[in-house]
């Protein structure tokens, strides 16, 4: 335990002094307590010097570190795959009491001598015991990469899941269960492993945008199981009119078929298509036999012209993430090289540029969008010449900067996702200047983090005004952020999130409009369906005074209606999760007198993942818990799991000893200590007639 404190030492003292003279004075004449001895007289005055000098020693806020000891259980969790096709051709009635009652039993076993907690998974991780079965996906690799984040440093002792072992998310589960080290897994094998008699559709391929007028293929793998020489037809519908038709037929007991079609698109919107396989008379079940996707279809696409001073890793990473929207026709040119018209484009994209007035003045004078993307080959002098927003004074060299988010930033939304990508990816090289003006126009997304220090420097800022909107995001090196996302997460959809997000900002057309509706135009099959609203008054302050509503429709022409709820200055609404198909809807409120309103259209796919693959897979099972140490038993030898986990020696209580640090003035018994020291002398002062 140890005393700390934040004031000087001589505080002490001076509390000291202020005590004694409170206390001398208050005992040296007092004619109330002239028949009380000198000594009852030195008992009080002691009483009052400490009364006052403990509380004036608390007015310095001192604080109190102390050692606190912590046992911890060895932690096992007990996991099971929540998915539909845990429950394929079973009673799910039965099997999931079987299941429970199994889990049940594991953890009133367990408890007395560890700590037990339970999870499911399918789609996603969700701690508790939750045994519907109705998840549509099944993640693995991503439950045991939960795990290994939630109990890093833990004293995590063992993990036991009941799985059918079929996953048709994310990266084989051996992987991540490589990383778990000696943590053993204990796995109990459901499902049934013999091959099954059955049709289905496997994979399907598509755009999910074509633009009128153009032809798109679809592409169809239609996989046959235990029917060699059978034959089926594939054909592609649209509105109830075959569009497509052909005749497979299957020429091994395990047989995949590729049929391609291809589609005109006529009309714009969101387009409904199905691929329909005939039936073969004893398959396992038909539900896989037809699959419905949604093509959404625009007038012309959105084309984007990086145009940059030299080449540069930068140039490639941001090329591939525009790329990635199916929606934008990405062209790249050197600026020595360019000889077209700015005006067939609907966003500017400029790297490393100005670098002389000559090469930029075209530039400046198109009304498209632009984004300048700042680094080490920049003119300087010559960019603030241009009066964008931001003046960068004093350019002589450039350092490492990391990045941070700017919560106040409103022009769209930052995921949480991105915003730990953009705090923890390596530094950027940007300009050494202790000088950035930016203009009260200028909204930042991300300011610069130099080492520890949080700067108002930006790294990515927008202004929008009557020549339209400008970006600017400063720094070299994003390709080193795109290679982080793909070390962290196994892909790039964070790092293609924030060049998506940006250049979708900057090509929409700004919404004068003071009602506004916020939605994705396509879901999956179990998401909730989720907008979001914002009410401008006419100073164009946000408001949430009116009542917003919206209708949805489906394709039956059935209505739901709902009310939005307000959070702080916005709205929002979670419609729930929706069955499959095409949905419009209508966003009204009553602003000022008159009803505005706003319509739109979303789809929702239906995922059918479950249903294609039943065939338990208990052998990616045993390797699970043959490279963890643990074991593979089946539903009815848990007893085998207990008894394994009692013999583990590794399972121990773990002491943890923890240094905490509390306000003296928090501590309860001090409290009471004072509050004697002046009820003590309260009572001789009342006793010997003392006030």
């Amino acid at each position: 335990m140890k005393l700390l404190l934040n004031s000087p030492l001589w505080y002490i003292l001076l509390c000291i002094l202020l005590a004694g003279l409170g206390a001398y004075f208050l005992y040296r004449k007092d004619k109330n307590l002239s028949e009380l001895s000198i000594n009852w007289k030195r008992v009080l005055g002691v009483l009052r010097f400490l009364s006052l000098f403990f509380i004036a020693f608390l007015l310095l806020e001192p604080l109190l570190e102390y050692s606190k000891t912590k046992v911890e259980k060895p932690i096992l969790i007990i996991a099971h795959d929540n998915s539909e096709s845990m429950i394929f051709n079973k009673d799910s009635a039965i099997f999931a009491s079987q299941i429970q009652d199994k889990f049940k039993e594991l953890k009133n076993n367990l408890s007395t001598d560890y700590e037990v907690i339970n999870y499911s998974f399918g789609k996603e991780v969700k701690e508790g015991s939750e045994f519907s079965f109705g998840d549509k996906q099944t993640n693995l690799s991503g439950f045991f990469n939960e795990i290994q984040n939630r109990y890093y440093n833990r004293n995590l002792g063992g993990i036991i899941i009941a799985s059918d072992g079929i996953y048709n998310k994310g990266s084989n589960p051996v992987y991540e269960v490589e990383k778990l080290k000696n943590i053993p897994v204990y796995s109990i094998a459901v499902g049934d492993t013999l091959p099954k008699k059955d049709v289905y559709i496997d994979q399907l391929f598509y755009n999910k945008l074509a633009y009128k007028g153009n032809k798109f293929p679809i592409l169809v793998e239609v996989k046959g199981e235990q029917f060699n020489g059978k034959s089926v037809s594939v054909e592609l519908i649209k509105s109830g009119k075959v569009l497509g038709k052909e005749i497979i037929t299957f020429d091994s007991k395990f047989s995949i078929k590729k049929v391609q079609f291809e589609a005109e698109a006529k009309n714009t919107g969101l387009q409904k298509y199905t691929i329909r396989v005939s039936r073969i008379d004893g398959e396992e079940t038909y539900s896989n036999n037809n699959q419905t996707f949604f093509v959404d279809v625009l007038e012309t696409k959105q084309r984007i012209l990086l145009l940059a001073y030299s080449p540069h890793p930068d140039i490639q990473a941001v090329k591939n993430a525009l790329a990635t929207n199916e929606n934008y026709e990405v062209n790249v040119s050197l600026v020595s090289n360019f000889n077209g018209n700015l005006k067939d484009y609907n966003l500017l994209v400029l790297h490393n540029l100005p670098n002389s007035e000559k090469e930029i003045s075209s530039v400046l004078k198109s009304s498209v969008p632009k984004l300048f993307v700042l680094g080490n080959q920049v003119n300087y002098e010559v960019f603030n010449k241009l009066k964008v927003g931001l003046n960068v004074k004093g350019v002589s060299d450039f350092t490492e900067s990391s990045a941070y988010y700017n919560s106040k930033f409103g022009s769209f939304n930052v995921s949480s996702g991105l915003s730990e990508l953009v705090s923890n990816a390596p530094p950027l090289q940007v300009p050494f200047s202790n000088t950035y003006q930016l203009s009260n126009k200028m909204e930042v997304a991300f300011y610069q983090r130099i080492g520890p220090v949080k700067t108002k420097y930006p790294v990515l800022s927008f202004a929008s005004n009557e020549n339209g909107k400008t970006g600017l995001l400063i720094g070299e090196g994003l390709w080193r952020w795109k290679m982080y996302d793909y070390s962290e997460n196994g892909n790039n959809e964070v790092f293609n999130e924030l060049i998506l997000q940006t250049a979708q900002y900057l090509v929409a057309k700004e919404d004068k409009s003071r009602f506004k509706i916020e939605g994705k135009t396509r879901y999956e099959e179990g998401d909730e369906i989720v907008f979001g609203a914002e009410v401008y008054n006419r100073s164009y302050e946000l408001i949430t005074t009116p009542e917003v509503k919206i209708k949805l429709k489906n394709e039956e022409n059935q209505e739901f209606d709902y009310v939005f709820s307000t959070n702080d200055d916005t709205y929002s609404l979670s419609a729930g999760k929706l069955a499959s198909g095409i949905y419009s809807y209508r966003a009204s409120t009553n602003l000022d007198g008159k009803i505005k309103v706003k319509t739109g259209e979303f789809s929702v796919q239906k995922v059918q993942l479950e249903s294609n693959n039943t065939q338990a897979n208990h052998q990616l099972l045993y390797n699970i818990s043959d490279i963890s140490g643990g074991k593979l038993v089946s539903l009815n030898e848990t007893n085998d799991i207990l008894k394994s986990i009692a013999s583990n020696e590794n399972l121990v209580d773990v002491i943890y000893e923890e240094k905490e640090i509390d306000d003296l003035i928090y501590l309860r018994y001090l409290f009471f200590f004072i509050l004697a020291l002046l009820g003590v002398e309260w009572f001789v002062r009342k006793r010997n007639g003392g006030y």
